[in-house]
């Protein structure tokens, strides 16, 4: 049964969504960081800085340390964007979550009352019909 709620109850439903799934792939893409930050740790632990030697590839792994460590410090910052904009699709959720449900009682409300007004119809039909049955009955 619709109502005049009923495209608008749609509408909101469908942001509830899209934003529902704007968060997924938020937090994909932060597990997905995460995981680039946990290899270059790995890297980063895994390099070893000659003792000796030419002083070109003393060079070379310090220039390799500071790019992998550059690297990182790039997606800790990349990370933390994510999780502020994270945040704010989280308050946004909420927001258009507590709409939808605006939205959705007030339709409720106004399904109950239809339901109401059928019912009180279909009782006044039946007593019409038992009324007309009777007078038939007796004559």
């Amino acid at each position: 049964m619709k109502t005049k709620y009923s495209q608008l109850l749609k509408v909101k439903k469908q942001k509830v969504e899209i934003i529902e799934n704007e968060i997924a792939l938020l937090n994909s893409k932060k597990e997905f960081i995460k995981k680039e930050i946990a290899e270059l740790i790995l890297q980063i632990n895994s390099l070893k800085k000659p003792k000796d030697g030419k002083f070109g590839t003393f060079l070379s792994a310090s220039y390799s340390f500071e790019k992998l460590h550059s690297f990182k410090k790039d997606k800790e910052e990349i990370l933390r964007q994510k999780e502020i904009e994270l945040s704010q699709k989280r308050e946004d959720y909420k927001i258009a979550l507590m709409e939808y449900e605006k939205i959705k009682y007030l339709e409720d409300l106004l399904m109950e009352e239809k339901l109401d007004k059928i019912k009180k119809d279909e009782q006044k039909l039946l007593d019409e019909l038992s009324q007309v049955i009777y007078k038939r009955r007796t004559f």
